[in-house]
């Protein structure tokens, strides 16, 4: 017996050691298992380090084997020993201690497994996600090859053409690729939420920069279509323009040529076709001078061949022009020439008329001098027609055709020279307006070289300035004149002089003429004087209009500077005043101020408004060195500097005002009665049932009760909107924690308010009906207008509101003690209700039985109506036709 105990002993103590060595390596293995797996670098090498720091651990545990299944067998043999463990309590505490150490080796065996496991399967991912990145990154570059040197600059249309279509398809590859991309991204995000990720962030850095240079490349594909897209839309805008103008003027020609040769209408019908002739070209002057222009631009744009195509297109747009143009001049003038003679004497005629008459040959000048001055005065003296007036023609050689004529229109340019008509012929006072715009039109079309084209040419607008021009009945006619068109107008009177100056020149060479048999009128030297000063005149009296404007312009400025200066004057010392009083503390005091407020920021509003005409008008007259000048500036930079004072102190004196509410304790407590009160109301009407099976005693008393909360909350309306307009006006832009924390209050008590007062009248209408009246229904119903109609009355007092509910609460009270007036049958009150009605459907159909039927059969005849009066339609104009 002493041996088995001495054996026992042993063998306990042995297990008392073996226990805590083994509990000192499970919890060292635990810890060591439960670490994370950190690596360094995204390389094959660090799996591999890691793997072999796995299969150390892992020998470890396998050394450590034999010493788990000896404690194992231990603790098997004492619980199979009676003697060493008599008690159950030993028993339970041998077993406990084995089942803990068998579950914590398996759970390291398990953990050894999966963490060999996941290094290699960390390996896997990386390796997938490499391929991925490295097929992305290979796309990546070959498509930033492509869009760093893209064809969008210097480059003719069908290049651009052809390019954008490359660049959208290309776009749509990018597009596509984004999704590559995020597939990417996401194998990162796993790896990152995983932990393994390297710890030198290579991994991070590769995605980071995958996403940052797909975006970059997108930005740029998008830059490059705008690009694209701008250049060929212009080039097409500006194609599909100069087709609508050149399919206008082939129509206008047919027209012309229909009105011409094929129309035998009388003078007055050709007359008034040709007045919509001049409407339609006063309608596209601006579209053709805009053309003009924007051809012009594109001319600098484009490449070399594009420009010269482009240059080529306005060339033969030009001539075409010319040629209708003056094809209208032209039938025009044989028009007016055939018309017969109403004034026989030859003073009658209006300078001013002759001035727009005679030709504009400021190009002909030009051409003039590469001809030379003997061949321009031949050319004048044989163009010379002796009729009514006596006037001199200078005339150039017509320019080439477009050949866009209709066969009419050329083979009746021979007719258009018809000398059998009184060319000098003079026409009447009325038609001067139109023989100035077809004047114009003559001139421009049969002796202005095409001139536009050229570099640094001064008549790039050709044809709309002309046309213009030609198309007011006189320049000292009476005008709309505007200030931005002053400086426009000055610059074509300067113009326009210096051309009747040239043609004065010329003029006075050709009187060197006359010894060769050509002789001048007197008419046309009254004319060349009249032009000269009449374009002084007109310059005189642009140059007053000018000035007048600048005097009102001035004369107002000064005025509104000087009101914004006194009221200025006037509310600075107001919001020192303001500032310099203390702020109240009373919820009162503090609606006053805020009422003052608000009409103080609506007079700043108003006075904005003048101080940014007033800078604004400003800056026509600070160019200069005079006194006034000087005194203007320095009395504009004083009233800005008081406005910005004035805006300051408005806005301080705001802020103390949130301030002095945030510290007003009537303010709070306010809120805090209300809070409290709405719970009290609250509980009130979960108090109050509607069941029809309660005495009759019970629901009159709840009635009563609903009633009084219905009155108590109606008249706790005027308080909140008061509240609600404080924090509206000082808290609404706030970002302090007092001041959310009131916002919030005053939302929260608004809205309970309205649900507590919607509530209340559907617990009232929800009565039965013995004791709901129509009284109380309407009751319910003004309740929930009463927040409406409460919000844009004027601020009441807290006391006027209590005394206000009181005396409506009495009544109230009373009325919900009286009897309801019995009950009809509901049968009854429907049959009552509809009987009116009844009564007019039945009077409608006794009226509609009386109406007497009419007599007539209208019926249609069934016959052929259509064959009788077939013969007549058939009527021939120019006789049957032939058989």
């Amino acid at each position: 017996l002493v041996r088995k105990l001495k054996e026992t002993l042993v063998t306990v103590q042995q297990l008392d050691k073996n226990m805590s060595n083994l509990r000192t390596w499970l919890s060292r293995i635990e810890a060591e298992l439960a670490k994370p797996v950190v690596y360094s670098v995204c390389h094959s090498n660090e799996i591999q380090k890691k793997l072999a720091e796995h299969q150390d651990l892992q020998r470890d545990i396998e050394q450590h084997t034999e010493c788990v299944a000896s404690v194992l067998t231990l603790c098997d043999v004492l619980l199979h020993d009676a003697d060493a463990c008599g008690s159950d309590s030993e028993n339970d505490s041998i077993l406990q201690t084995t089942r803990s150490l068998d579950r914590r080796w398996r759970n390291i065996c398990a953990m050894s497994m999966e963490r060999r496991m996941r290094i290699e399967e960390t390996w896997r991912l990386w390796c997938k996600f490499l391929g991925d990145y490295s097929h992305f990154e290979e796309w990546l570059k070959t498509a930033e090859r492509t869009a760093a040197n893209p064809e969008s600059a210097n480059v003719l249309y069908t290049s651009a053409k052809e390019e954008l279509k490359k660049f959208e398809a290309f776009q749509r590859q990018v597009h596509e690729r984004l999704t590559q991309l995020e597939l990417v991204n996401k194998q990162y995000r796993r790896l990152a939420r995983e932990n393994r990720t390297d710890a030198a962030s290579k991994l991070r850095v590769m995605v980071h920069d995958g996403n940052q240079r797909w975006d970059c490349l997108q930005k740029r594909v998008a830059s490059v279509l705008r690009r694209l897209k701008h250049f060929t839309s212009q080039r097409e805008d500006f194609e599909g323009t100069r087709e609508a103008i050149l399919v206008w003027l082939t129509e206008m020609d047919l027209q012309l040529t229909n009105v011409e040769h094929f129309s035998e209408s009388d003078f007055e019908d050709k007359m008034r076709q040709l007045k919509g002739f001049q409407q339609e070209i006063t309608l596209n002057t601006n579209k053709i001078d805009a053309l003009i222009v924007f051809g012009e631009n594109l001319i600098q744009k484009s490449a070399p061949l594009d420009a010269v195509l482009i240059e080529d297109e306005l060339e033969e747009l030009h001539s075409y022009c010319q040629e209708v143009f003056g094809r209208v001049a032209r039938f025009h003038h044989r028009l007016v020439n055939k018309r017969p003679v109403l004034h026989d004497d030859r003073e009658t005629s209006d300078p001013d008329t002759d001035l727009y008459n005679f030709p504009d040959v400021s190009n002909v000048t030009s051409w003039s001098e590469t001809k030379g001055r003997k061949e321009e005065a031949d050319a004048a003296a044989t163009r010379v027609v002796s009729g009514g007036q006596h006037m001199c023609h200078l005339l150039v050689p017509p320019p080439e055709r477009s050949g866009r004529e209709t066969p009419v229109s050329i083979d009746s340019i021979p007719l258009e020279w018809d000398h059998t008509v009184d060319v000098g012929g003079s026409s009447s006072h009325e038609d001067d307006e139109d023989v100035t715009f077809y004047s114009a039109l003559s001139v421009k079309s049969v002796t202005d070289p095409p001139s536009w084209h050229h570099p640094g040419s001064k008549e790039r607008k050709w044809l709309p300035g002309e046309i213009m021009e030609g198309l007011s009945p006189s320049p000292t006619s009476g005008v709309p004149l505007h200030q931005r068109g002053y400086d426009k107008l000055m610059s074509e009177c300067n113009n326009s002089i210096a051309s009747v100056k040239r043609v004065k020149l010329v003029l006075n060479d050709d009187e060197e003429l006359e010894d060769s048999g050509l002789t001048r009128s007197v008419v046309s030297k009254h004319s060349r004087t009249g032009v000269t000063e009449r374009w002084e005149l007109q310059k005189a009296q642009t140059s007053d209009r000018s000035t007048e404007q600048d005097l009102e312009q001035w004369q107002k400025l000064n005025s509104d500077l000087c009101d914004v200066t006194s009221w200025l004057g006037r509310v600075l010392p107001e919001l020192g005043r303001l500032q310099r009083i203390a702020p109240s503390t009373s919820i009162r005091d503090v609606e006053i101020n805020i009422r003052k407020l608000k009409e103080m920021q609506r007079t700043f509003d108003s006075f904005k408004c003048l101080m940014i005409s007033v800078n604004l008008s400003a800056r026509h007259f600070l160019q200069g060195d005079s006194v006034e000048l000087q005194e203007l500036q320095e009395a504009l930079s004083s009233a800005n500097h008081s406005w910005s004072q004035a805006c300051c102190g408005l806005e301080s004196w705001e802020s103390r005002l949130r301030s002095a509410l945030l510290q007003c304790q009537d303010f709070h407590e306010a809120l805090r009665l209300l809070l409290l009160w709405l719970s009290q109301a609250e509980d009130k009407l979960c108090a109050v049932t509607t069941d029809p099976s309660t005495s009759q005693s019970a629901l009159l008393q709840h009635r009563a009760t609903l009633v009084d909360l219905q009155e108590e909350l109606r008249g706790r309306v005027r308080q909140v909107c008061s509240l609600q307009e404080i924090t509206s006006q000082l808290l609404l832009s706030a970002a302090g924690e007092q001041s959310v924390e009131a916002k919030e209050k005053v939302h929260v008590i608004s809205t309970k308010l309205d649900l507590l007062s919607q509530q209340v009248a559907a617990a009232l209408l929800s009565l039965p009906g013995k004791v709901v009246s129509q009284e109380t229904c309407s009751t319910g119903s003004e309740l929930l207008g009463a927040g409406l109609e409460t919000l844009g009355s004027p601020l009441l007092p807290h006391k006027d509101a209590e005394s206000q509910r009181a005396t409506v609460r009495q009544p109230a009270h009373k009325r919900s003690l009286e009897e309801a007036p019995p009950h009809r049958p509901l049968l009854c009150r429907l049959f009552r209700a509809a009987f009116p009605l009844q009564l007019l459907f039945l009077l409608l159909l006794v009226l509609i039985c009386l109406a007497p039927l009419s007599d007539g059969d209208h019926s249609c005849t069934l016959s052929n109506n259509f064959a009788r009066s077939f013969y007549p339609m058939l009527s021939y104009t120019n006789g049957p036709p032939p058989t």
